[in-house]
């Protein structure tokens, strides 16, 4: 057993230093590429089986689990970067089936550290049955993006197990992994952004990268910058696409998609952010109809930001029900707020063929007085939500969202988007967004600002350039999607 074999470790970065203090069962690290996220998971272990409390006889016992999708993965990089750290001097290294290291050394108090730490690739053969058997203090998954769920939910069963009760029972006893950003659909986001569930917490780095205008730079914010070589992060700008470089390097969530982003002006941890309404300032709504009807809360703040605070999304529903579900919430979550304006979709003064009511009118009956915005065109709508995502108002984003608005977000982080053409040598895409359940929340933001006034000005620029050719006895050229809503 080796003598006093210890390690000095200073984590660079609050999230990093808040990750090690915590001591939730569950605590899950997001981060870009090179933020230490897995010598975090590395050096946790090495800090618990430090702290845990000693036995009778002295030692401080504890059985760790790493668990990785694949074993080449497990082999070149998990393993490699925890013996990068840990050598034989802490103690005997096996390649067994799963890999061990069995670490015997002893501290400065007269104690000593008895940690046993299992390497398991979930592509073995009898992975799974193996960790039925096993009797853990905690389990460490590495890229725990790449792991399925069901398969933490039975490590989850095998922790606190190790050390038995006769030697004192474990000191703390938990999981904790690392990953980088995963995509709309994947079960982390869900549980971090969506449900939130109780003994789980969320520790999200910043990214290493940031936007400014259409340029990447460093983010200085980033962690574990001091540990990182000169243009670490520059580097690998070029030759990547915009999702690789958000997702990888701007610590961004990542969307499933085969579109390009309406938004591209948008990031998620620069416009999503927690934001309460502003008392004795009035609301307003912005809607879009349909049988998936929804609608974005929001107000102007006197500085002219934009706050985008709350929303309703609903499906197959008709304008009556529509109507009763925006009345129940806004007397449930925005009572205390006057609404000075509500604006919807135009289209929602077409009269219906089978009773020739309009959905105004229906919202109208039911106390919810809305207005037609000034325009369904697809260009000044999008730019009335890409002029202020753009702007910086006293240091500030021009438009900023609450978490509460859980499907505008994943709307605007790319679920709204251009359908990709099926053209072969060329990547194109269509010059409308491809309507799907992101579609319409995201048009209701559009209204919202629309409502606010913020599509005027390309409204004006709009109907000055087709006067322009009017005397020529032509349309102006437009995109098309300009040339059918006029």
């Amino acid at each position: 057993m080796s003598r006093h074999a210890q390690i000095e470790y200073e984590p660079d970065g609050d999230v990093l230093c808040d990750f090690h203090e915590d001591n939730s069962f569950v605590r899950i690290l997001l981060g870009p590429l090179g933020s230490a996220k897995t010598t975090a998971c590395v050096m946790e272990i090495y800090l618990r089986a430090c702290a845990q409390k000693p036995a009778a006889n002295g030692i401080r016992y504890t059985r760790w689990l790493c668990l990785r999708s694949t074993y080449p993965e497990l082999e070149t990089t998990t393993i490699k970067s925890w013996y990068g750290i840990f050598g034989e001097e802490f103690g005997r290294f096996t390649w067994g089936h799963p890999p061990r290291h069995h670490m015997k050394f002893g501290l400065s108090d007269g104690t000593k550290v008895d940690a046993e730490v299992i390497f398991l690739a979930l592509d073995g053969p009898n992975a799974e049955d193996a960790l039925r058997g096993m009797e853990l203090t905690g389990v460490w998954p590495n890229e725990i993006n790449e792991i399925r769920k069901p398969i933490l939910d039975m490590a989850r069963g095998r922790i606190g197990r190790y050390p038995g009760m006769k030697d004192g029972g474990p000191t703390w006893y938990g999981m904790f992994g690392d990953t980088n950003m995963p995509d709309e659909d994947h079960w982390v986001y869900k549980l971090a952004e969506e449900s939130n569930p109780e003994g789980w917490r969320f520790f999200r780095q910043p990214g290493g990268v940031v936007k400014i205008g259409d340029d990447w730079v460093v983010n200085p914010r980033a962690e574990n910058l001091h540990n990182l070589p000169d243009g670490y992060y520059l580097n690998q700008l070029g030759g990547n696409s915009e999702d690789w470089i958000r997702v990888y390097l701007a610590a961004e969530y990542g969307f499933v998609r085969d579109g390009r982003p309406v938004y591209g002006e948008y990031m998620d941890s620069v416009h999503c952010r927690e934001v309460e309404g502003i008392e004795h300032l009035p609301i307003e709504i912005g809607a879009d109809f349909g049988l998936t009807p929804a609608a974005v809360v929001g107000q102007e703040a006197p500085n002219g930001q934009i706050r985008w605070l709350d929303e309703l999304v609903m499906e197959d529903a008709g304008a009556v029900r529509f109507a009763e579900a925006l009345t129940e919430k806004l007397n449930r979550d925005w009572s205390g707020y006057k609404i000075s304006n509500m604006t919807g979709d135009p289209s929602g003064n077409t009269r219906a063929e089978t009773d020739e009511d309009t959905v105004f009118n229906v919202m109208s009956a039911n106390g919810h007085d809305f207005v037609p915005a000034e325009t369904n065109v697809f260009t000044p709508r999008r730019e009335a939500v890409a002029v202020p995502l753009s702007r910086l108002i006293d240091g500030e984003p021009g438009l900023i969202m609450s978490p509460r608005c859980k499907q505008l977000r994943k709307a605007m982080a790319g679920g709204y988007a251009f359908r990709r053409m099926r053209i072969a040598g060329e990547e194109r895409f269509t010059d409308k967004p491809d309507k799907n359940h992101y579609s319409h929340i995201a048009e209701a933001g559009q209204y919202l600002n629309l409502g606010f006034g913020k599509g005027r000005m390309i409204i004006q620029r709009t109907d000055a350039h087709r006067k322009r050719y009017a005397h020529y006895g032509q349309k102006p050229q437009m995109d098309r999607s300009d040339r059918r809503d006029f």
